[in-house]
């Protein structure tokens, strides 16, 4: 192989990858417009659940770190759901809490404990 095919070859080999990456970048982007969509559509739902799991996720963002809370929920027919929940919904709560889970597809709106 000469200078030249193997510049040529590379070259490709950037674009074909270049392109692989935009087209996985336009997939997520429209995937994550749908879940949003499909989310500002759906009934607000209230169902007895009770948390089963509590976790943490520290991001950095802009520099700064960031933490997203999750907490599972189980349903009455024993289907489970982690949501992600403001930080003061999180505080509050412990596993083994039971109530009334308000949501929007899977967006969490509210956990009202029962005491």
């Amino acid at each position: 192989m000469d200078a030249e095919m193997l510049r040529n070859v590379l070259t490709m080999l950037g674009t074909v990858l270049g392109a692989i990456l935009v087209l996985m970048l336009v997939a997520k982007i429209t995937s994550m417009v749908h879940v949003e969509a499909d989310d500002a559509r759906a009934p607000i739902d209230s169902m007895e659940a009770s948390v089963v799991g509590k976790r943490t996720l520290v991001t950095q963002e802009d520099g700064a770190p960031k933490t997203i809370y999750y907490m599972t929920f189980q349903k009455v027919n024993g289907m489970r759901m982690e949501l992600e929940v403001p930080g003061e919904d999180y505080g509050l709560a412990a596993e083994g809490d039971q109530g009334v889970l308000v949501a929007r597809g899977e967006e969490f709106i509210v956990f009202k404990r029962m005491i």
